[in-house]
């Protein structure tokens, strides 16, 4: 039970009354004077140790109301990305690579429609209709058999997908409130996502106190900046129709879809041996296996091929890549993964061939 200050302070009151009322008679009883130190020491500790205890059961119950605010708050986070009508510029560092997006998103008739443009680099658009996302690219000066490179727009935990995941995955991360601060002109409250151990990435979430919509976002290994998402400038407005599509004029677009492999009966030729605390296997198929912790994942691919390559291990921003021979002259073992290097090499290490 979450208690008040004051009812707090009647309650240490009353509790501290009533137990020196007893001491007061319990010593006067007592004859011999050993006898009453004796008591006196014992009352005092009771009394000490019951508002100690006051005193940690209204702590926990603050830790506890904290924790479901944390809750309440990346709840909320993931509603304002879905259902919020906001208009803005972002930026995101991975590694080397530093990319600026306009973005323009509404919510109508149970509908979102959003545009994103990069402002860096190559001129293209993606716009997405719920679940259907289309690039675009100005048609002049473009050949319209031309093949575009696949375009990749990185947003990091800004997705209501994440919001979603943190709270499946709340028994595996520590979500904590940590005051407040200012980002992109607007007051935000401070969040973090822990992970018990290293063995994973943690969070630090800056959300605007008005709506919950993210506004910065850090990746976290053991203290490290990995990745930054930041919105430079942003406004909550109703988005007309031109905002949503930024390339004025004639332009070529083609269709993105998620493409999911057939499913096949192949049992799987490998397995590992070792996985972090909470991780799962979504899909073990033949040469390829993945596995989720709810919020992070990791891929194992095993190359029969007879190349050699030599042993890498490297990373952009918070995704690592390990590749490492079957005991130095076999398959080409190969893990990607959103973990810290050491967890991916311990992953590569424990990959073995399934004995049928």
């Amino acid at each position: 039970m979450k208690l008040s200050h004051a009812s707090s302070l009647e309650s240490m009151s009353a509790l501290l009354s009533t137990t020196f009322r007893t001491a007061c008679c319990t010593c006067f009883r007592a004859v011999n004077p050993a006898v009453n130190r004796a008591v006196n020491r014992a009352v005092f500790c009771a009394v000490f140790s019951a508002v100690g205890g006051m005193a940690i059961s209204c702590h926990a119950a603050e830790a506890s109301a904290a924790d479901n605010e944390a809750a309440e708050w990346v709840s909320k986070m993931g509603h304002a990305i879905k259902h919020e009508n906001y208009e803005g510029i972002f930026t995101y560092m991975r590694g080397s690579t530093y990319e600026t997006v306009r973005i323009a998103h509404r919510f109508a008739d149970g509908i979102e429609h959003e545009s994103l443009l990069n402002l860096n680099g190559e001129v293209r658009e993606m716009r997405r209709h719920d679940d259907e996302v289309t690039c675009h690219h100005p048609s002049q000066g473009n050949d319209p058999h031309q093949k575009f490179q696949h375009p990749a727009v990185h947003v990091g935990p800004f997705s209501s997908i994440f919001a979603d995941r943190v709270t499946a995955a709340g028994h595996l991360y520590v979500t904590s409130m940590h005051g407040e601060d200012r980002i992109a002109g607007r007051p935000v409250v401070k969040l973090a996502v822990s992970p018990p151990h290293n063995d994973r990435y943690g969070y630090r979430l800056w959300l605007d106190k008005a709506t919950g919509l993210l506004l910065q976002s850090h990746l976290i290994e053991r203290g490290r900046v990995k990745e930054i998402f930041q919105f430079t400038s942003i406004s909550f407005n109703e988005i007309e129709d031109k905002a949503l599509e930024a390339i004025k004029g004639e332009t070529l677009s083609h269709p993105l879809a998620i493409i999911e492999p057939p499913a096949m009966k192949e049992k799987p030729a490998w397995r590992v041996s070792w996985l972090p605390d909470g991780f799962r296997p979504v899909r073990m198929q033949g040469n390829r296996l993945h596995f989720t912790d709810g919020v992070a994942t990791m891929s194992v691919f095993v190359e029969n091929n007879q190349v050699s390559h030599p042993e890498i291990a490297t990373r952009i921003g918070g995704t690592v890549v390990i590749s490492r021979k079957f005991r130095k002259a076999g398959p080409q073992i190969t893990v990607v993964g959103e973990v810290p290097v050491q967890t991916a090499k311990r992953l590569a290490e424990s990959v073995e061939p399934v004995l049928y």
